[in-house]
């Protein structure tokens, strides 16, 4: 048995255990009767909102990769693709799968693709920090302070590991450089001199501070409209309780789980919307909602962008991709 096969079945057994030990203590009047009472037009805001997030990250990463806007549909196809992946796959191998569609779209080279996904996910972690330590702050006295210590740890790992990037990636280029035999380099060389050479144009582009202020509305956007669905639930909490959520998601995500983060999604909801006295019960029922909205709006985009494209999830490297979908030659 593969390594992959054994990470499905680790993280199907998490999720399993976990629904049991959710739906075991459920009311299910209070669930049902939650459920009857949501305001739809709050979850048709928050689906809008859900939209707008894919759009920004997808512009983000555009500009990450200092590639012109007009390649922008691209990015935001490749996006779809990766969260698309992560519904389906464990491990979060949509993030793997947008880098592969990504490549095939438009005019990056694979190592550029590689490089751009990083730097846009270590974007990602640092912001997650900020928000993870004001979360901290509100909750501080319920909340296990080694929690807190870990997400120190992960927050200043990615900034050491941004700053290291940027500052060696001379030095980084002139060794990588100085393998090649008789001027000609591997294949892995030349990835990693087009991954090193994206990370140099990152380094020099103007859109540094627009890339941060755009990663910070992307995620108060997210943390909006969790909240609009807490609002649809006709909970009267402040915006901070859809932040809690919204982290508390964001890291037991991280965890091993079944694909669509089945289990670990409500256990968040649970903890998050705990600390706000919500019975369990509703917090799970919440859950679902929430679930629902954010997976059908990746799952039909996502679907739509694969069969439109012609990308084979299970076979992305052989796939062939329609000429409306690509740049490449």
């Amino acid at each position: 048995m593969n390594k992959k096969n054994l990470l499905i079945i680790f993280g199907t057994v998490i999720s399993v255990v976990l629904l049991v030990i959710v739906f075991s203590q459920l009311d299910w009047q209070a669930f049902f009767n939650a459920i009857k009472t949501i305001d739809i037009s709050k979850i048709f805001i928050a689906g809008i909102v859900v939209m707008l997030v894919i759009v920004l990250r997808s512009l983000r990463w555009n500009l990450v990769a200092c590639m012109p806007l007009s390649n922008f549909k691209y990015f935001w196809q490749a996006a779809n693709i990766g969260y698309l992946g992560n519904m389906i796959y464990p491990a979060r191998a949509g993030e793997v799968l947008k880098i592969v569609a990504i490549n095939h779209f438009s005019p990056l080279t694979l190592g550029r693709s590689v490089s751009s996904a990083v730097l846009d996910r270590i974007l990602d972690m640092i912001v997650i920090g900020i928000f993870t330590m004001l979360i901290l702050w509100i909750h501080g006295n319920r909340i296990d302070p080694n929690v807190g210590k870990g997400i120190m740890i992960i927050f200043g790992l990615a900034i050491v590991g941004l700053a290291t990037l940027i500052a060696f990636a001379d030095y980084l280029h002139k060794k990588v450089q100085a393998l090649s035999v008789k001027g000609k380099l591997h294949k892995l060389q030349e990835i990693a001199l087009h991954g090193i050479e994206g990370v140099q144009t990152f380094r020099h582009t103007n859109n540094l501070v627009v890339v941060l202020l755009i990663t910070i509305i992307i995620f108060l956007l997210d943390y909006f409209w969790i909240w609009q669905v807490i609002i649809a639930f006709g909970w009267d909490l402040p915006f901070e309780a859809g932040l809690t959520v919204g982290v508390f998601l964001l890291l037991s995500i991280s965890i091993p789980s079944a694909p669509g983060y089945v289990g670990v999604y409500q256990i968040a909801c649970v903890l998050a919307l705990g600390l706000y006295n919500i019975d369990q019960s509703l917090a799970v029922a919440y859950s679902i909602v929430l679930q629902l909205i954010s997976f059908t709006i990746m799952g039909v985009q996502g679907m739509l962008v694969t069969i439109y494209c012609g990308f084979n999830l299970s076979q992305e490297h052989k796939a062939p991709i329609s000429e409306s979908c690509t740049t490449k030659e």
